[in-house]
């Protein structure tokens, strides 16, 4: 497990007592490879789980595995420190890449028809301002613009004022023409300001709408020893950097949720530079909606007993602490 090599069965029969010859184990290991379950990976070598007799096992741990009631200790520290969505996201992609030693994936959420909650408009300097959307759920956006024209902060609130007065609550579907023209009123310099405003602010909705993905560990791969081959870990690596790969794991995930822990097995993958590795996945939930997507990305032999039960348990925790996040 921890070599990622092949092992025989005189190496079994010295490391495990379990009361039964070599030759004996030799027999039952041919009967596994007969049936799929083990392969040897070239001549004179010992043999490995194939990805048939992975699922094989996979499948026990999730049918063996109780539903737990205890809490993952690095979580009270991440709730201290949760202020943002965003962020708290980033940090339990960080803390599960550490506690892992694998790769991991985490989407922010993806709401369609996001609503704007406010519109600050903050002066930076005379002529330099700085747009901070903030939409429901918590979701923050901010820009700075440089304009031609001097600007002041009482000018800036007025403007404020306005803009929130027109498109609170409101999804970028429900905004026409009639309230782009309300919120740009007659005034000339005015209109150049709402302009360049309203453009940041149509930005900002339509990245809320898309999510953004996180990625942490990648560099944890390298490390492993089935991937000190040069070739295969520029492989994974580039794989890994490739956002049309990242944006299919997280769809794929989000699409085909059921609320439960998905695990996808080398060959099984649809991604062909990931057919080395395994997935575990499973969605997050906030107000009781799916929203986001968390990948674990690891080689074959990954540990997938405890990764698959700190998922569970980080899952229910965080839907929890997410839903608190987004009703502030």
């Amino acid at each position: 497990f921890e070599t990622a090599l092949p092992v025989g069965s005189r190496t079994i029969s010295k490391q495990y007592n379990l009361g039964v010859s070599p030759a004996t184990i030799r027999n039952e290991m041919s009967d596994l490879e007969e049936l799929g379950f083990i392969i040897q990976p070239h001549a004179s070598a010992g043999r490995i789980p194939s990805d048939k007799g992975y699922r094989l096992y996979v499948n026990m741990v999730m049918r063996l595995q109780k539903a737990e009631h205890r809490k993952l200790a690095y979580l009270e520290e991440l709730k201290a420190s949760a202020g943002r969505i965003e962020d708290l996201l980033k940090s339990i992609a960080k803390r599960l890449a550490e506690e892992t030693n694998y790769a991991t994936l985490i989407s922010t959420p993806q709401y369609k028809k996001t609503r704007i909650r406010n519109i600050q408009l903050v002066e930076v300097s005379s002529q330099d301002l700085l747009v901070i959307v903030v939409a429901e759920r918590n979701q923050v956006k901010d820009h700075l613009i440089h304009l031609e024209q001097p600007i002041n902060q009482e000018l800036l609130t007025r403007l404020s004022v306005c803009i929130n007065q027109e498109l609170r609550g409101m999804s970028l579907e429900d905004i026409d023409l009639g309230c782009i023209h309300r919120i740009k009123g007659n005034d000339r310099q005015e209109q150049k300001i709402m302009s360049e405003v309203l453009d940041v602010i149509f930005q900002a909705i339509r990245q809320m709408d898309e999510a953004d993905i996180f990625t942490y560990g990648a560099s944890n791969m390298m490390k492993l020893p089935e991937f000190q081959d040069v070739g295969k870990a520029s492989s994974i690596m580039r794989a890994l950097e490739q956002e049309e790969i990242l944006e299919d794991i997280i769809n794929t995930t989000f699409e085909s949720d059921d609320g439960n822990v998905k695990i996808v097995i080398g060959e099984e993958n649809n991604i062909q530079d990931l057919k080395d590795l395994s997935l575990i996945t499973t969605s997050y939930h906030i107000n009781g909606e799916k929203a986001g997507a968390i990948a674990i990305i690891g080689p074959k032999r990954m540990d997938y007993e405890n990764t698959i039960s700190n998922l569970r348990v980080l899952i229910k925790d965080i839907d929890e602490l997410l839903t608190q996040l987004s009703r502030r």
